[in-house]
């Protein structure tokens, strides 16, 4: 019960860990990425030391030499990088929320990008409509010179037309 309970604590220090270190990541690649490079360090560096224990479990569980004696001071002792982990998750998501709400969202960029992909489209969509119109006016144009030069059938068919 005891190796079970500190396997899951090593286990859940190690996947908060590894949240942080995905959220300040996705928050690099944000507009206030600046603000993110200190606590990607930091989470990357939990993310390592919380890593390590498990290893340790693995590898000894895997050989057959892992005992473990649990006393409620040790207990104490592997619970607490849990809390301290869960308490920098919570940093991390209070101060994104208050960057959002502190540092404004540039309008206009915002809008001349949205303007500059719809212009885009319309574009497109507007060589396209060009391009099919074309197509119909050439393949007119081909058939009413044809009609005209004599040239719409092939000239054995005119031949064998003559003939009858």
């Amino acid at each position: 019960m005891g190796i079970m309970l500190m396997l899951l604590v090593a286990i859940g220090t190690t996947l908060l860990c590894f949240l942080s270190a995905m959220a300040t990541l996705r928050f690099l690649l944000s507009r206030q990425g600046w603000f993110w490079v200190l606590p990607l360090v930091l989470s990357v560096a939990f993310f390592y030391l919380s890593i390590s224990p498990l290893y340790m479990v693995a590898t000894e569980v895997i050989s057959g030499s892992y005992q473990v004696e649990i006393s409620p001071n040790r207990s104490v002792r592997e619970i607490i990088p849990l809390i301290i982990v869960l308490l920098w998750y919570l940093m991390i998501i209070t101060f994104r929320s208050a960057l959002k709400l502190v540092v404004p969202d540039n309008k206009h960029l915002i809008n001349t990008r949205k303007n500059l992909t719809e212009a885009r489209y319309m574009e497109r969509i507007e060589l396209q409509k060009y391009y099919k119109l074309s197509r119909r006016k050439r393949r007119k144009e081909i058939r009413i010179k044809r009609e005209h030069a004599g040239t719409r059938y092939p000239i054995k068919w005119v031949a064998l037309f003559d003939e009858k």
